[in-house]
């Protein structure tokens, strides 16, 4: 009698490799989310307050499908720089660093100025 082999799945092989390595830059990549997160909320709260959003492509999204359409926007901009910083890891694990830290620097200056904002119209 012949023993079967059992059968191969395809889709354990790359979890499992990814699941070795390791994607890096978990905590550049989780701050640099956060950082936008306080971004979404202070628009909302300027938009609230009367404020316009200054991006105009993202203004264009909120004036077509409203918050949820800004949002929508801005999460799809994050994940793209997050997988563009993961494929620029695979190479330079510190030039992927540096990237999600510059970003996370011009956006936390752009949270800074919108709570200033907010603080001036309370």
């Amino acid at each position: 009698m012949e023993t079967k082999k059992p059968k191969s799945n395809v889709f354990i092989v790359p979890i499992k490799v990814i699941g070795e390595v390791g994607l890096g830059l978990q905590n550049e990549t989780s701050v640099f989310i956060f950082v936008n997160v306080l971004d979404i909320f202070a628009t909302y709260s300027l938009l609230r307050f009367g404020g316009l959003e200054a991006n105009p492509i993202a203004n264009y999204f909120y004036t077509h499908w409203n918050v949820k359409g800004m949002v929508a926007f801005k999460m799809a901009m994050v994940a793209i720089v997050a997988i563009i910083a993961q494929i620029i890891a695979r190479r330079n694990l510190a030039r992927a660093s540096q990237v999600l830290i510059l970003g996370t620097g011009i956006v936390t200056t752009v949270v800074l100025y919108s709570v200033y904002l907010l603080a001036r119209k309370l």
